[in-house]
């Protein structure tokens, strides 16, 4: 699964093992609650397992987590 962040901090990618939509969103509070959005992705990594890979426009990704607007939604093509 790969997951993209959308943060005023930059945007990152991330790939890791397939969640729910519910599952991102409860983790993504609990994460919110003990770090802000800047150190955001490296907590997400922790908790996760995910690994970090190079950011590229136009690829597709299975969920978007916009950390200015606190929504995850999985993108329409």
């Amino acid at each position: 699964m790969i997951i993209e962040i959308e943060s005023v901090y930059g945007d990152k990618l991330l790939h890791g093992k397939r969640m729910t939509l519910s599952e991102m969103n409860i983790l993504m509070q609990n994460i919110l609650e003990v770090a802000d959005e800047k150190n955001f992705h490296s907590v997400f990594i922790v908790r996760t397992g995910c690994e970090e890979i190079i950011y590229t426009s136009g690829v597709l990704v299975d969920f978007v987590i916009d950390l200015d607007t606190h929504n995850i939604y999985k993108p329409s093509y």
